[in-house]
């Protein structure tokens, strides 16, 4: 697996608690910069040091620690070898299903036989539930600790010589239906072989799902893997992840040890996410260290990052011949010593390294979604056709039928088809009634949409519908499509709201977005985002950090006419200090048949920076309750929807 020559420092993620080998600058987990901790004796007791499993392997030290388990160095008597084992934590191993599948997955990876891909020895159980894989141990350092080293960035040669090696390797898995779903410089490690100290080696194919027939398990939709920075837009979407999705990924490291940065970063994990999905990377060229990559191979980054996996390449592969043809047309040369450390010698206008199916002339198989082909139907042969026996002469007088019947088979045959045409039609019809339906169906749920009835009025808006039209018509790609796009409003939306100050307003939407897309992983992060923003202003945590907040009640949901409605609002001052001011302060109602013209609503400050608004319900309609100020030079604004109905 991955150890270092040197002692490892000890680092920690402040948000999820996990801990990490130095190496590491981000948390997998949640993107979160890692602080370095101190070790003590406490720290570094562990029951599994220095005892002996499987009967032959004996695990000395501790390598690295992370959310799913520890990593550590061991010794394997029978083979005289030293071995990585990744000991799972005891809750993740508790889960049956968990277990299942980290057998199936391991003896997946387990065929992953190539010279750039970290050898899987065997897996097990230990006595304790606890489950294991033994693994081939590097000696060296991660792309991450190599690039931090590198001071960030490094020559056009060396990046490229790491990404042959590192697509080839993932390449092979492609062509055996595996997908990574993790690739990120943490999980490619750098060590020595001959002359080449840059040989590459990709880890964690484990959490990687097979995509074909029996075995597969692609990713479930609302579920993300991989690490925000390096995820792809459907990942980050929560769809399914192919072979297009490991190519973005990357693409985007490579990008990185080009100039230095990630195409998309921010503050928060579902920052990141949502700029995966909706905004261009910036042009690698622009950067200041991009100016010395070649344009050829910048094209190349760039053209794999696209938002669409059909618009990238198809496999890593692909990738790496695109990279390697791009390199051959600007005289860019990687060091001989990635194609030697691959056994084989490339041809002076070769765009990748041949594998061995290419020196067998066996085209890999391509890794798609797709199912098998439908067999070949043909039409059934037909059966011999005899005329019934003649009647007997005696017999014919009697068997023959009356003239005035004229043939009575012929008009069951009539009958028959008439009767045959005319389901037809009626299906044709019904079908073309369901059809008419569908459409008519989804075009008032887009309408909802375009409206922003997200949630509401009851009946008429987007949750609502979805989930209606879903049970008539289920899997419907139409309706899933739009409950997505109205999941992902919401959450830019709530993101908006959060930065004009009203964190309860933010809170609202993402929970929205959250009921109306249960498999939405984005909207689930945003809504945790804002619940802890919102305990930590309960706990006055943030009253002196920060931009100035307000929290406005929420419980503002329905009313009759001619009802008291009461709403507060509390002003955050954050960074500004217990001796802000505050400016400008009121409270509107505005109707939604005619928003621009709000009606001021009397308020009382009720102490420092606290205020209370009432006001009697309107008649029936849809409002909003608008509350603005502006604390020292910075504008606050937050608003909640009132909806008054008939008594």
């Amino acid at each position: 697996m991955v150890a270092s020559a040197a002692p490892m420092s000890r680092k920690k993620c402040p948000k999820c608690g996990s801990a990490f080998g130095g190496s590491a600058a981000f948390c997998p987990n949640d993107g979160t910069a890692l602080d370095e901790i101190v070790s003590t004796p406490e720290a570094e007791a562990d029951p599994y040091l220095g005892t002996t499993i499987a009967g032959d392997v004996e695990i000395r030290s501790l390598a690295g620690s992370g959310a799913m388990g520890n990593v550590y160095r061991a010794h394997q008597t029978s083979m005289e070898r030293d071995v990585a084992v990744k000991i799972l934590r005891s809750e993740v191993s508790g889960n049956a299903q968990v277990v299942q599948r980290f057998h199936r997955e391991a003896k997946i990876a387990s065929k992953l036989q190539h010279p750039h891909v970290v050898e899987i020895y065997f897996t097990g159980q230990l006595p304790d539930g606890a489950l294991f894989i033994v693994m081939e141990f590097l000696e060296g350092q991660s792309l991450a600790a190599a690039l931090e080293k590198a001071g960030g960035t490094m020559p056009v040669d060396r990046a490229l010589a790491i990404a042959l090696q590192v697509c080839d390797a993932v390449g092979e898995g492609h062509a055996r239906g595996i997908v990574h779903r993790d690739l990120k410089p943490e999980n490619v490690m750098l060590v020595k072989r001959g002359e080449n100290r840059d040989f590459a080696k990709v880890l964690d194919f484990g959490i990687a799902k097979a995509s074909l027939g029996e075995q597969s398990h692609q990713t479930q939709a609302g579920l993300i893997f991989g690490t925000a920075r390096y995820i792809s837009p459907e990942g980050a979407g929560g769809a399914t992840v192919g072979a297009p999705g490991d190519v973005y990924a990357l693409a985007t490291i490579v990008y990185q040890m080009l100039v230095g940065s990630t195409p998309f970063d921010a503050e928060q994990t579902v920052g990141i996410l949502l700029k995966h999905i909706n905004e261009p990377p910036r042009d690698l060229r622009s950067w200041p260290a991009g100016v010395f990559v070649p344009e050829p191979i910048a094209a190349v980054v760039m053209d794999n990052l696209a938002k669409d996996p059909k618009q990238r390449a198809e496999n890593a592969r692909a990738f790496g011949a695109a990279l390697a043809n791009a390199a051959h047309a600007a005289d860019v040369a990687p060091p001989r010593s990635s194609y030697v450390a691959l056994g084989v010698v490339p041809h002076p206008k070769a765009s990748v390294a041949p594998t061995l199916d290419d020196a067998a002339g066996v085209r890999a198989p391509m890794v798609t979604n797709a199912t098998e082909p439908l067999a070949r139907v043909t039409a059934p042969t037909p059966l011999p056709v005899s005329a019934p026996p003649a009647p007997a002469p005696e017999d014919r007088k009697a068997s023959a039928p009356p003239p005035k019947h004229g043939r009575p088979w012929l008009l069951v045959v009539v009958a028959f088809l008439l009767g045959a045409a005319l389901v037809a039609v009626g299906m044709q019809l019904f079908t073309h009634r369901v059809d008419a339906d569908h459409v008519a169906y989804v075009a008032k749920t887009r309408h909802a949409l375009a409206d922003s009835r997200y949630v509401s009025p009851p009946g008429d808006n987007v949750r609502d519908l979805v989930t209606k039209g879903l049970e008539r018509w289920p899997n419907d790609p139409d309706l899933l499509q739009l409950r997505s796009t109205a999941s992902i409003e919401l959450v830019t939306r709530s993101m908006v709201e959060e930065k004009s100050g009203d964190v309860a307003g933010a809170r609202e939407l993402a929970l929205h977005a959250t009921e109306l897309d249960p498999t939405d992983h984005i909207a689930a992060l945003r809504l945790k985002d804002c619940d802890d923003t919102l305990r930590q202003l309960a706990g006055d945590a943030g009253l002196t950090t920060g931009p100035p907040r307000v929290v406005l009640g929420a419980k503002l949901a329905t009313a009759r006419p001619g009802d008291k409605v009461e709403v507060t609002a509390r002003l955050i001052p954050g960074a500004a200090g217990a001796k802000a001011k505050a400016s400008g302060v009121r409270f509107q109602l505005f109707d939604h048949l005619d928003p621009k013209n709000g009606k001021p609503i009397p308020f009382a400050e009720t102490s420092p920076l606290s205020y209370t608004a009432t006001l009697v319900a309107p008649p029936v309609g849809n409002y909003d309750i608008v509350f603005s100020a502006a604390v020292d030079a910075t504008n606050v604004r937050a608003q909640r929807e009132l909806g008054v109905v008939a008594p």
